[in-house]
């Protein structure tokens, strides 16, 4: 036993961090449709299990080539999105024995491959257009110098092709592109007017013809849209209807085939993340339940949920959203699937049943670096009932020191995961470390329906800063954290509530701020979500009228820096367009000129989250030094 409160460690907390980030994540993983065999994306390399002998082979690759969006498609053929640089542009097909390889230049990044027989639908973004914060907040990599923007350039859109040929044919459009379905006739797409993902934020639901862009808008709305699913038949649709990143109710669309329009909520289902037709009448669906995963299968015309299972883990997809890859049955699918015992597999369920059970060994000699996950509640002061989790290791003779993690969003989640991957993945490195570490969900997050996670809007830094800060007090009064050691963390949303929360309490003894929100005057300008999440949020305040100046300063840190006190770490990429690297500048200049401890790194080639490997260990070390320099740890 160390310093009294202090657990006997079993691992260095910078080797649990190296450790992790060893992880070998299955990504983009696809169940063949005659269920033998799974396609996946593993470290950037198409790879191909085989279910009866449990055999996982990589794909050829070219030196420097990556891979991306595996998609079975007609005679067990593996279409992919491929790279041999910075841009994912290419579109292959693998596998198919004897037939010449296809390899088609599409001269934009690949962000979807929608196939149709040996038709492809592809939805493309230009060099040089924005990604919004859940894909690193960078700009798609352009070679041109300079660099020309304008509005209404640099869109996503749609474009056709058929394997074995090498042309690709636009669909001519004006809209972006956010999302999108076919099935080898008219698409059904969510776009918007705003090119960037500003936009977003203010969908259409939309009916193409791909071959002259003919458009029926479908439906409009003030919420968020995604992952519209076209019925076999193709004249009804479904649709998630969400706030933010769309963790929502599901929409069913009818009249597609010519007649009157019509929306209507699905049953009363909510937290849904993904869903996808099993025949003309049937749906699986999947999403998020308080801190853990739900799922099952839907009737597509009452609405009837005909089966729902809940499971404390996390299934993987796109987004790092729950989604699942069924067979030509509907019995059997495939997901990443991890939990807090059990490192990222891939794994396999009857969609109506949820029993996963992993299928590989991709990170067993991780398992160990396991750490204890308890589900925790409290009240918030108006009396709303909040959760999260609370995540230590091994055994302590009195209170711990207590690192509150806050997540992004606001409309995101932490969820039970081996090692909950946001903010650096420094979860179960810092319960290694001796800390008592909170995960809390205050409202704004996902997982407990869409009345709780709009409770936020025009609230945004109080009501959810008092439930985060009511955890805290519920903690310290049973004994579980020390209130002389205590930090506050976050990433994106996380650091804005970082920063934000040393100008309203003093509870913290250091604060680590992530690619954080400084000032929301700036932001509205600044940020590639800009016009888009900021009115959303902050409930219309505009920035051009004093009443909108006025409230939002209210909320902004660096207006505030006179009232907070905590020695802050500031870390920040410096390519982010979405938080960008001038909140890191602006929080700094205040924080020094009212003489707060405080540093400012800045990484290099780095958007909202790091990814090189290097910059990952130093801010993991930098993250550590700083909480034990003050007193935390």
């Amino acid at each position: 036993m160390g310093r009294e409160g202090r657990p006997a460690l079993m691992a260095a907390p910078l080797d649990v961090h190296r450790a992790l980030r060893g992880l070998r994540v299955p990504e983009w993983v696809a169940l063949h449709p005659g269920g033998a065999a799974v396609a996946c994306v593993i470290d950037g390399r198409a790879h191909v299990l085989d279910l009866p002998t449990g055999a996982l082979r990589p794909l050829a690759a070219a030196e420097g080539e990556w891979h991306a969006l595996t998609r079975w498609i007609t005679g067990n053929r593996l279409l992919l999105a491929t790279a041999r640089g910075p841009l994912l542009d290419h579109v292959e097909v693998r596998l198919a024995v004897g037939e010449p390889p296809w390899r088609l230049d599409t001269g934009a990044e690949i962000e979807d491959l929608i196939p149709a027989g040996d038709r492809v639908l592809l939805r493309l973004a230009d060099p040089g257009s924005e990604r919004d914060g859940s894909h690193l907040g960078l700009r798609v990599h352009d070679p041109a110098d300079p660099v020309v923007r304008e509005p209404g350039a640099r869109l996503r859109r749609l474009a056709l092709a058929r394997v074995g040929d090498d042309r690709l044919t636009p669909v001519p459009l004006t809209a972006t592109v956010w999302d999108a379905d076919w099935r080898g006739g008219p698409v059904v797409a969510v776009t918007s007017a705003d090119e960037t993902p500003g936009g977003f934020y203010r969908p259409n639901l939309d009916l193409i013809d791909p071959e002259t862009g003919q458009t029926r808008t479908l439906y409009t709305t003030g919420w968020q849209l995604a992952r519209p699913k076209l019925a076999p038949d193709g004249r009804t649709a479904v649709v998630l209807e969400g706030l933010s990143i769309v963790s929502g109710r599901v929409l069913r669309v009818t009249g597609l085939d010519g007649g009157d329009t019509r929306v209507t909520a699905l049953g009363d289902l909510d937290d849904v993340t993904d869903l996808g037709w099993l025949d003309e009448r049937r749906l699986w669906f999947t999403g998020w339940d308080g801190t853990g995963t739900h799922g099952g299968l839907l009737d597509a015309v009452t609405g009837e949920v005909l089966s729902r299972w809940v499971r404390h883990g996390t299934l993987g997809g796109p987004g790092a959203q729950p989604s699942l890859s069924p067979d030509a049955t509907g019995t059997l699918a495939a997901a990443p699937w991890e939990d807090a015992g059990q490192p990222p597999e891939i794994a396999l369920a009857d969609p109506a049943t949820g029993e996963w059970r992993a299928v590989t060994a991709l990170n067993a000699g991780l398992a160990s670096l396991a750490v204890r996950q308890e589900k925790v509640r409290w009240a918030a002061p108006d009396g709303r009932e909040i959760e999260g989790l609370l995540l230590t290791h091994g055994e302590a003779d009195g209170p711990r020191p207590l690192v509150v993690m806050v997540h992004g969003g606001p409309t995101w989640l932490w969820s039970s995961a081996f090692a909950p991957a946001e903010s650096n993945q420094l979860a179960s490195p810092l319960a290694h470390a001796g800390a008592a570490v909170l995960l809390a969900n205050p409202r704004g997050s996902s997982g407990r329906g869409q009345e709780h996670a709009r409770a936020v809007i025009g609230v945004a830094g109080e009501a959810d800063l008092d439930d985060l800060l009511a955890g805290v007090d519920h903690l310290v009064a049973t004994g579980a954290a020390d209130p002389g050691r205590m930090a506050i963390m976050g990433l994106s949303y996380g650091g804005y509530m970082t920063a934000w929360a040393t100008t309203r309490t003093s509870r913290f003894r250091a604060a680590v701020v992530m690619s954080g929100v400084a000032d929301w005057l700036s932001f509205t300008t600044a940020s590639n979500l800009a016009g888009g999440f900021d009115p959303l949020y902050h409930a219309g305040a505009d920035p051009v009228t004093p009443e909108g100046r006025e409230f939002l300063a209210a909320r902004s840190p660096v207006h505030h820096a006179a009232e907070a006190s905590t020695p802050t770490l500031i870390l920040h990429g410096e390519l982010d367009r979405t938080t960008p690297a001038g909140q890191a500048e602006q929080l700094y200049r205040a924080w020094s000129a009212a003489g707060i401890p405080v540093q400012l790194v800045v990484y290099p080639r780095e958007g909202h989250e790091l990814v090189e490997d290097g910059h990952r260990r130093d801010a993991a070390e930098r993250t550590i030094a700083w909480l034990r320099g003050n007193g935390v740890l």
